[in-house]
């Protein structure tokens, strides 16, 4: 059976199935301890991948020759690290004393790094490998004007919304809300700049380790403090607040040079 043959047929049935899987991956392990989060992340990681190396192949293969914009990627990739680092620093920076000092152990910010990998991955290999590319197919089919862009924004936006934070209870405070109705705004604007970094340089392994430097650049000294994992961006903390939004000011122009990129492109390779 050609099974990326089968894929073609049925894009729709392709999405939803992969979809499935990761959720049912990422509950394989109960708990929200840091190895039961590493184990579920890896394991929704491996599903995905191994659903790319059947069904899409061509997705997870880097693209020779090096395309001639690749550098853009390379450029739009080094912003969002220096991004991510500063967000960390001001994290640890702004939250003062209250971050309290609790150093985890070595193993466990190994363990910490290893789940900022394992999340790059499976994040990319889902929403770029998966979605990304199965919009595109689908919107070059049908002729749709600037294809990659609209797929990018469609996959982006789905990665946006599935980054609302849950909480214990309703959001009232001001800074709650703002916070609630800005964290998908941030993601899917990471998500078009993703888009954009594998459009351009059509290596899905390069969008996937800066996405896990993100993670690591902007969680680690935080957690590196208080041992802490973060469970809901709704927090009600002026100071996170203007971390957020600081970060999100700083993704705008980062994702117009993306969605730009990708207006101009023709077909994803």
């Amino acid at each position: 059976m050609n099974l990326p043959a089968l894929r073609r047929r049925h894009l729709l049935a392709y999405i939803v199935v992969s979809c499935a899987l990761a959720v049912a991956c990422l509950n394989v392990v109960p708990g929200g301890s840091l190895g039961a989060v590493v184990v579920q992340t890896a394991a929704a990681g491996v599903a995905v991948i191994v659903v790319l190396a059947l069904f899409d192949p061509a997705a997870l293969k880097s693209r020779h020759p090096v395309p001639r914009n690749a550098r853009g990627a390379f450029l739009m990739c080094a912003g969002v690290l220096a991004i991510a680092l500063a967000a960390g620093l001001a994290t640890v920076g702004l939250a003062g004393a209250e971050a309290g000092i609790k150093p985890p152990g070595s193993a466990d910010i190994a363990l910490f790094l290893i789940l900022c990998l394992l999340t790059g991955v499976f994040e990319e290999a889902l929403f770029r490998g998966v979605l990304f590319r199965s919009f595109a197919e689908v919107l070059e089919g049908t002729g749709t004007y600037r294809p990659l862009l609209v797929a990018a924004a469609a996959s982006a936006a789905i990665f946006g919304i599935l980054h609302v934070s849950g909480t214990a209870a309703p959001p009232v405070d001001a800074v709650s809300l703002v916070q609630l109705a800005g964290k998908p705004v941030q993601a899917a604007l990471f998500g078009v700049i993703m888009a954009g970094v594998y459009a351009q340089s059509g290596n899905l392994w390069l969008a996937v380790g800066a996405h896990a430097a993100l993670n690591a650049l902007s969680e680690l000294p935080s957690f590196a403090t208080s041992g802490l994992l973060v469970e809901t961006y709704v927090t009600g903390s002026p100071a996170d607040l203007a971390v957020l939004l600081g970060t999100i000011a700083l993704f705008v122009p980062l994702a117009a040079v993306a969605a730009r990129g990708l207006a101009r492109a023709g077909r994803l390779a």
